[in-house]
């Protein structure tokens, strides 16, 4: 599975970020529960982008929603799976933010008004 990324480069490529956020549905959701390998682009292939490098994933693929009171709300109680709650430093530091409210910060910039009514998966390798 082919993943592209804007920000962070350095972060991917010394390993520091080991994770993407990416908006949930369902289709998209079992590819990536199937897949064998992620591929790490720096911006789009189809645009001419530059593999970063190849990665195994984790098998789990935690879902989750932003929640303007609590933070972040699990989304993922699949029978078999453990409750999986992401603690919010946790989440955007693996994801390469410096805390938890500078990722916030970005998600309410690119999704607006729309972040809280959003599904979201963490793709982790």
């Amino acid at each position: 599975m082919i993943l592209s990324f804007s920000v962070f480069k350095e972060k991917i490529e010394s390993g520091e970020k080991c994770q993407t956020i990416r908006p949930y549905n369902e289709k998209r959701y079992k590819m990536f529960c199937n897949a064998r390998k992620y591929q790490l682009y720096w911006h789009n292939p189809r645009n001419g982008g530059k593999l970063i490098k190849e990665v195994e994933p984790k098998r789990f693929i935690p879902v989750f929603q932003f929640d303007p009171i609590f933070k972040i709300n699990p989304l993922n109680n699949e029978p078999g799976h453990l409750n999986y709650c992401p603690i919010p430093e946790v989440l955007a530091e693996n994801d390469g933010f410096k805390n938890f409210q500078e990722m916030l910060s970005w998600f309410l910039m690119k999704y607006r008004n729309e972040l809280y009514l959003m599904k979201f998966m963490v793709l982790r390798w």
